[in-house]
């Protein structure tokens, strides 16, 4: 199988996550993919992408993003810069005839995202992003339960991811703060996984009804400055949903929830049976059977198909959901396979966040548009 060279855009906690995954991916999953290459890495500065490259072992480095772009030896380009460098990032390698992995969400705003998905199609490259929580063992098998139909018709649903350390009035300003950059903010910092989660689960979004709220107004423009610059987007954000298959349920993210950690939570409740699951007890689904014995705690663990190591038997951690969903896209790579998630699931995720600012400003339910 021929090499696939990666191509990492940016240096920060994703992308040396990113990194970290690539290369583990040969011992999970040995003789199942083709060889992994870090071809290189771009940052903003010399020296942060020559330390780059000189701590993750990539074969060269770049200060122009274009340039690693157009480098014969990246065939897959990663892109792990903020939200509003994707489109720009995307479109460059889509027209150099380049496979891209992105970090969620797809890009700054609906607009963006349809145009980066008509290109994609048209460029005839495979695009993936980073939806890792599907790839939780225990949303797998909630996934196969729900195909199965073990729960029968679905009524409700409550999705919650809640992070804290937003609180302090004298945390400076950061690109996730600023609407021009971010694209919005709890809603799409962490409800994207959300609303990804919900779809891949239940179904497409029918229609929303969003609440927003910021905290804090306006933060130190820099760590310790006495000006202050204004915060242009939520702390949190609430959203009713009604689901194309008709159930109904909430969704809640938010930066303000003191004494949270990664704090997500799923709860389904259907005519023959409900399914719960917490991030924080991330080895387990709890299953009840209507007519049953009360609530099973089903043991998933590290159960993954094919893989060498760890055993499945072993705890799960946070980064070997990110491996799987990177060594699934390479997979579709190598086997000319459709991506799961990939750039349509992307589209449709900034569909429903779309709808849910609209819905913001009027209080209105608002229809999520189809692409």
């Amino acid at each position: 199988m021929k090499p696939i060279g990666i191509g990492l855009l940016g240096y920060g906690a994703i992308g040396k996550i990113h990194t970290l995954c690539y290369k583990e991916l040969g011992l999970l999953y040995p003789g199942q993919l083709p060889e992994i290459r870090l071809a290189g890495v771009s940052t903003r500065s010399e020296d942060s992408a020559r330390a780059a490259a000189e701590q993750a072992g990539f074969a060269r480095w770049f200060t122009r993003p274009e340039e690693l772009i157009r480098d014969e030896q990246a065939s897959l380009i990663d892109c792990s810069l903020p939200n509003h460098l994707h489109r720009d990032m995307l479109l460059q390698a889509f027209a150099a005839g380049k496979h891209v992995y992105c970090e969620k969400p797809l890009a700054l705003d609906a607009a963006q995202a349809r145009e980066l998905a008509q290109a994609a199609r048209r460029a005839g490259v495979k695009v993936g992003l980073t939806f890792n929580f599907r790839f939780i063992p225990a949303l797998m098998r909630a996934k196969q339960l729900l195909e199965q139909g073990v729960l029968g018709r679905i009524y409700s649903f409550r999705a919650e991811f809640l992070h804290t350390g937003y609180q302090d009035p004298e945390r400076p300003m950061s690109w996730r703060l600023r609407k021009e950059q971010s694209g919005g903010g709890a809603l799409v910092d962490l409800g994207s996984h959300l609303i990804d989660l919900v779809r891949h689960l239940l179904g497409e979004f029918q229609e929303v009804r969003c609440l927003l709220k910021t905290y804090i107004p306006e933060r130190p423009k820099s760590k310790g400055s006495p000006v202050k610059e204004p915060v242009t987007v939520e702390d949190a954000a609430w959203l009713e949903a009604r689901l194309a298959g008709g159930a109904i349920g909430t969704l809640e993210a938010t930066r303000f929830a003191t004494g949270a950690l990664d704090d997500l939570n799923i709860e389904i409740y259907g005519e023959k049976g409900a399914l719960r699951f917490a991030l924080m007890e991330a080895n387990w689904l709890h299953w009840y059977e209507a007519g049953g014995s009360g609530w099973k705690r089903l043991e998933t663990v590290q159960h993954y198909p094919g893989a060498a190591i760890p055993s499945p038997r072993s705890f799960l951690g946070w980064t070997r959901t990110h491996a799987e969903n990177q060594y699934r896209f390479l997979r579709a790579i190598a086997e000319n396979a459709k991506p799961e998630p990939d750039i349509v699931d992307g589209l449709r995720a900034q569909l429903v966040l779309e709808a849910a600012y609209r819905s913001a400003e009027t209080g209105a339910w608002t229809a999520v548009e189809r692409e």
